[in-house]
């Protein structure tokens, strides 16, 4: 150490408490006098903690512990360091130690939560969707077995293969459509079906387009429950459907 060699070895000894009384007594009197060399020995206090800390065990060379243990034995007893600054500046690293570890362990824990909140939002939605497909097959089948629930065969009168459409319908439990053999549409047009009712204008019960056989189909549209239906009728309309039918009517059939 510059300018004072005489302590170059002593502060490891001294933050290990193995001094002997009179060089420890000695360190102590200069140490009042330089903060230099106190610093150097708050350091090898941080040091030594951090190593015992830190360092993975070893087994010391034999010539190497001997010189420690005759160094030690020859040495008096050290005198245990007492105060709240003392235990505070071993405890600093430790508990800095100790910080590190939680803060790993709080981000682990972090991520798994929001891990977990994403897998709960996901089956949740799931879960949402086999409701709603297990209510709408229900409603089907109601409608399907309902006595009274009225079986429509909507025809063309030309064109062949002739198009054919079915309307299963009931006014409390909704509508069941689908055709065949239609023609496809230009861009910009599409096929609309209505519901004819008994009195007031035709209903409009939704837009559909045909796939590469010509079939197509409507299931449960949105329609004001217990209206009688007279007729049934699918025309073509622009793209989107109309309030009321425009275009030319390519099916219908009467209620029976």
């Amino acid at each position: 150490m510059n300018g004072h060699p005489q302590f170059a070895e002593d502060f490891d000894l001294y933050a290990l408490g193995v001094m002997e009384s009179e060089e420890k007594q000695t360190l102590e009197v200069h140490l009042r006098s330089c903060p230099e060399c106190a610093g150097k020995l708050e350091l090898a206090r941080v040091r030594i903690a951090l190593l015992g800390l830190a360092a993975p065990e070893a087994q010391a060379p034999p010539e190497a512990r001997g010189r420690l243990l005759a160094r030690a034995i020859g040495r008096a007893e050290p005198r245990p360091v007492t105060g709240v600054s003392s235990l505070w500046r071993w405890a600093v690293p430790i508990l800095a130690a100790a910080s590190v570890v939680l803060l790993f362990v709080a981000l682990s824990i972090d991520s798994q939560n929001r891990d977990l909140s994403r897998r709960v939002a996901e089956l949740e939605s799931e879960r949402q969707q086999l409701n709603a497909t297990i209510g709408r097959t229900q409603k089907v089948v109601e409608l399907l077995t309902a006595s009274d629930t009225v079986n429509v065969t909507l025809t063309a009168s030309e064109a062949r293969p002739a198009p054919q459409a079915k309307a299963l319908y009931h006014p409390q439990k909704g509508l069941l459509f689908y055709a065949t053999n239609l023609p496809a549409l230009p861009a910009g047009k599409t096929y609309q079906l209505w519901l004819v009712p008994r009195e007031g204008n035709p209903l409009s019960a939704g837009t559909f387009q045909t796939d590469g056989r010509g079939n197509g189909q409507i299931i449960l549209p949105e329609l004001p429950a217990g209206v009688a239906a007279k007729a049934f009728a699918v025309t073509v309309e622009p793209g989107g459907g109309m309030p009321q039918p425009t275009g030319p009517k390519v099916l219908i059939g009467l209620a029976s």
